[in-house]
Parts: structure tokens; C-alpha cells; sequence
């Protein structure tokens, strides 16, 4: 009951707060600049419209480090952060209800962008590229992918605060395109912020690297990135490191 409790509380707390906007308003305001670029000019630099959610996936760690701390600073005054965490029943509730509702959040978004994408490119841009099937699956990819971006931002955010969150998430971006080459053709099961990149282009038809090595390295990483940030969470004593 804790973790719907903190996952319900959660509602309140971001009233007010940007991140309503950039989960609802940022998916159109993307998606639309996107296929207004690529109905006049783009697609002669983009082959094909479904690198939209490549190039969203590669940007995609920039937007969880910014997200996350915001969520994170409303419970971030030190002794708020130390008396609550000595009040409830299981710390392990409050951090799975932040992450459920982040999860939750994320999904949303999601939503909005494969609805923005089907409208635009069916009754705008007047072409067919995906069956509607299809972005069932472009759902999971994102939202099994990036779970991993979330499980490493969270305690980023708890501890060390909004600054080192994004510069991570700018380096997690720098990664997810760096490896886009033959090295990362290789060793891109053990690098998570390519994961949902290659996921994408291989469903896509873009590339005919197998993906089976990255699930496996998906389910290993994530899970025990998930039971370490839970037994830190669970130790830790509320002290933030100030930015």
C-alpha cells in the first residue's frame, strides 16, 4: 500500500511543475517540428520518417536526467528527505512509487508521440510506414529500454542533485550516437543507452544485427542495477551532496 500511497502522492506534487508539459506538450511540439522539417526539406537528408524515433531514443537520456531530478527536488530538502525516510513503513515503497510513476508518466508521453506520429504522417505527409501493430511494439521497446535511464537517475538525482543527472544524460546521448558504428555493432549489448536504438532499427528493418545478445544484456544489467539502487535507497541515510 506504501508504493501506491507515494505513487498517488505524486499527483499532487507536480502541480505547478514543468513536468506536466514536457510529458503532454513536448511529445506535439516534437513531433510536430519533425515532420514539418521532413515534409519541406527533410527527407532529403532523412531517408525515411521512422528515424524519428531513433533520433528520439538517442535524445532520449537528456530528457529522463532532466525529468528526474525535477520529480526528485520536490522532495529534496534535506530534512524533509531524513524525516521521511525515518517515518515510513518500507523506504523500498517510496522509491518503487517514484519509479512506478515516472515509468507511468513516461508511458503517457509515449502514447502522445505514436498518436502525433500516426496523425502526421497518415493525414498530413499522406504516406504509410508503420501498420498501426507496429507502434504497440515502438511502445515496449521505449518503455523496457529506458527503464534502465531511470533506475541510473533516480539515485543520481537523490544524492548528487540536478547537474550531475544531466551531464549525465548528455553522456549517456554522446554514447547512443557514438556507437553507432561498426565497434557498436559489436559491443552495443553491454552499452544500455544503445539498447533502445538498436532495438528500433532492427524492428525498422535498418539493420539485421541480431538482437537477441541485447535482451539478455538488458534483463542482467537492469535487474541488478534495480536490487542495487533498492538496497542503497534502503541504507540511505538522506544526506544530499550540494550542487
Amino acid at each position: 500500500m506504501t508504493i501506491i500511497r507515494e505513487f498517488l502522492s505524486n499527483f499532487t506534487k507536480i502541480k505547478r511543475t514543468p513536468i506536466i508539459l514536457l510529458h503532454l506538450l513536448l511529445p506535439i511540439v516534437v513531433t510536430t517540428l519533425f515532420l514539418v522539417y521532413y515534409a519541406y526539406a527533410g527527407y532529403h537528408i532523412i531517408p525515411d520518417a521512422r528515424l524519428f524515433f531513433v533520433i528520439l531514443q538517442i535524445g532520449y537520456p537528456i530528457f529522463v536526467s532532466i525529468v528526474v531530478p525535477i520529480l526528485i527536488h520536490l522532495d529534496r530538502n534535506i530534512s524533509n528527505i531524513q524525516n521521511a525516510l525515518g517515518l515510513v513503513e518500507s523506504r523500498r515503497s517510496v522509491y518503487l512509487g517514484k519509479l512506478f510513476f515516472l515509468l507511468f508518466l513516461s508511458a503517457i508521453s509515449m502514447i502522445i508521440y505514436g498518436l502525433c506520429f500516426y496523425i502526421g504522417v497518415h493525414f498530413f505527409l499522406d504516406i504509410s510506414i508503420i501498420h498501426f501493430g507496429s507502434y504497440f511494439v515502438i511502445f515496449y521497446i521505449f518503455l523496457f529500454s529506458n527503464l534502465f535511464l531511470y533506475l541510473l537517475h533516480v539515485p543520481i538525482a537523490f544524492r548528487f542533485g540536478s547537474s550531475i543527472s544531466v551531464l549525465s544524460g548528455i553522456s549517456g546521448t554522446i554514447f547512443a550516437g557514438y556507437f553507432e558504428n561498426a565497434m557498436g555493432d559489436k559491443i552495443w549489448p553491454i552499452i544500455p543507452w544503445e539498447w533502445g536504438v538498436r532495438f528500433l532499427e532492427n524492428d525498422f528493418g535498418f539493420s539485421s544485427t541480431p538482437v537477441f545478445p541485447g535482451i539478455i544484456s538488458l534483463i542482467i544489467i537492469t535487474l541488478i542495477v534495480l536490487v542495487l539502487s533498492l538496497l542503497w535507497f534502503s541504507r540511505w541515510e538522506g544526506k544530499v551532496i550540494q550542487e
